[in-house]
């Protein structure tokens, strides 16, 4: 039986499949080089097509890099539409956890990367930012629908699951900040004690 991870990401084919390797390519090297010392015969070369390929998928580098940038959430975004219903409310809550932390520990790298490029650059700066708005809303969404079913009693499902978000959001920030200092599993531990008390406090 696939994983829920496996059965987000089926092997792409066909066009979508030289579009996946231009835009693996394009990562590599704005991780490697930055913005602007990569150019798009550089992306041609290591995704080992043509430059006119690279133009007929993606108008312009511009495009390739915020392509990239989407690329690199589409795995979270499509686990905020994942059904966790069938389980247990307190089961629901870690899947949802384990799966955004799972993602920011995976691409933290590339998150810090193309979040610096976003802040220092006009060009992309408010696209950027409110992709990772919506989906830090969505996010917080889903942590209420959860944690509805879970409060305690006289507790506000939104402020409780709120406290969950500051606290992901937090572990985020400080990880592309601490660099070989990471504690990003030390916070981890830290948002599933939260989580774990919210749950214990549901039965009381």
């Amino acid at each position: 039986m696939k994983s829920p991870a496996t059965r987000l990401r089926e092997a792409p084919k066909g066009k979508a499949a030289t579009q996946e390797r231009i835009l693996v390519a394009a990562t590599e090297l704005f991780m490697e080089r930055g913005y602007e010392k990569t150019t798009v015969s550089d992306v041609a070369e290591r995704g080992g097509v043509s430059r006119a390929t690279v133009f007929w998928h993606f108008s312009d580098k511009g495009g390739l890099f915020r392509e990239a940038f989407f690329r690199l959430l589409a795995p979270f975004r499509e686990s905020l539409e994942q059904d966790f219903h069938e389980l247990a409310p307190v089961e629901r809550l870690q899947t949802q956890l384990a799966m955004a932390g799972q993602f920011a520990q995976d691409h933290r790298k590339e998150i810090a990367a193309f979040v610096r490029w976003a802040l220092e650059s006009p060009e992309f700066r408010d696209a950027m930012i409110t992709t990772l708005l919506d989906l830090n809303q969505r996010f917080a969404g889903v942590l209420t629908q959860t944690v509805a079913d879970l409060a305690p009693p006289g507790g506000d499902p939104k402020q409780l699951a709120m406290g969950l978000m500051l606290a992901f959001d937090a572990n985020l920030l400080l990880s592309i900040f601490e660099g070989e200092h990471d504690r990003s599993t030390e916070h981890d531990l830290a948002i599933q004690a939260l989580a774990k008390l919210i749950s214990e406090r549901s039965k009381s």
